[in-house]
């Protein structure tokens, strides 16, 4: 499976490491250079510098021949367009987008984007459920 993970954050980073082991390609996009250049030392040349919700970065990172495109950027708009960008212009048939805000994840459903994480609940589920074993 070819993976695009959007965003080198702690997300991004920590998705394209469990990809890696389990022998897939992964090629992640950041708009930071030393994210990308951490990333190359780190994991080998897999790194593409660039906003991941552009057309041309997109393509230059082989969304074209993509089995998923992730977008993990902590920006629910362009995590979107991101997913957007890899549907409709790469034929990419499934994308995976993390949202911070939950009253975005209706809409995202409804655009169609295949998973749609959203990281506010989890945490607050995981607190929830942390705090409910102590009574």
């Amino acid at each position: 499976m070819y993976a695009i993970i959007v965003g080198a954050g702690r997300s991004g980073l920590s998705i394209a490491i469990w990809l890696l082991s389990g022998e897939h390609e992964v090629t992640v996009v950041d708009r930071s250079a030393a994210k990308c250049e951490s990333l190359e030392d780190l994991l080998g040349g897999v790194a593409v510098l660039g906003d991941g919700a552009e057309y041309g970065v997109l393509a230059k990172a082989g969304a074209n021949r993509a089995d998923v495109v992730v977008a993990a950027t902590g920006m629910d708009d362009v995590n979107l367009v991101t997913c957007q960008m890899a549907m409709h212009r790469f034929a990419v048939t499934r994308t995976v987008a993390v949202i911070q805000n939950p009253e975005y994840q209706q809409l995202f459903e409804t655009l169609g984007i295949s998973t749609v994480v959203n990281a506010t609940k989890m945490v607050t589920d995981n607190i929830r459920n942390a705090l409910s074993e102590i009574h």
